[in-house]
């Protein structure tokens, strides 16, 4: 990675952090400032209509709709059950009571209610996402399977500085183990990282 895409790097993730205080309230102490902050960039980039409610139409549909652009058809509807499946298990569940919308504060407290659900189940939510844009099934993401990643997540940052964080032994390529690796970090993580733009960024 050069200095130049080595700086943009730099300012990409601290633009994540500034302000977190700003997002920050009293949820039971269980999440750092850093990562509910990284919670708050997820919930920006689902909520398309910036109304500051995420509904079931925005999570599943619309990713889906951005998906089926850059995606063979059946890679899409894998992206849709997966999605699908992920709005039941951590947002439309007993815990929450089913809601079917959800504000950024619903978000923070069903993710602070310890849902039975397997860290090796969580991980294969990462394998199966990297195996559904490995669209050559060769066990790698090139930095334009990786960009269809980032489109469906409404990225508008520079692909090849993210690219390049993921990229941890700088070979050029994602393999599956960086990938899965980066993405369970993004979410569980409470410290910064510097794969933590994994999802890109919105400016």
């Amino acid at each position: 990675m050069s200095s130049i895409q080595l700086i943009s790097l730099l300012l990409l993730v601290a633009v994540q952090a500034v302000n977190s205080s700003s997002i920050v309230k009293n949820y039971k102490g269980k999440f750092t400032s850093y990562r509910i902050t990284k919670f708050k960039a997820f919930f920006d980039i689902i909520d398309v209509d910036e109304d500051g409610v995420v509904t079931e139409k925005e999570f599943v549909d619309l990713t889906t709709k951005r998906a089926q652009n850059v995606l063979p058809s059946w890679r899409a509807m894998a992206w849709n059950g997966m999605f699908s499946n992920a709005f039941r298990v951590w947002w439309s569940n007993e815990y929450s009571n089913n809601k079917t919308a959800f504000t950024f504060e619903d978000m923070i407290r069903v993710h602070e209610i310890d849902i039975p659900i397997t860290t090796e189940e969580v991980s294969q939510i990462s394998w199966n996402m990297f195996g559904t844009f490995d669209i050559d099934c060769d066990g790698k993401l090139t930095i334009d399977e990786y960009s269809k990643f980032l489109f469906v997540h409404r990225n508008t940052a520079e692909i090849q500085p993210i690219f390049g964080a993921i990229d941890q032994n700088a070979n050029g390529v994602l393999d599956a183990e960086e990938f899965v690796s980066a993405y369970d970090l993004y979410w569980y993580r409470q410290e910064f990282s510097t794969t933590d733009v994994i999802i890109g960024k919105r400016y």
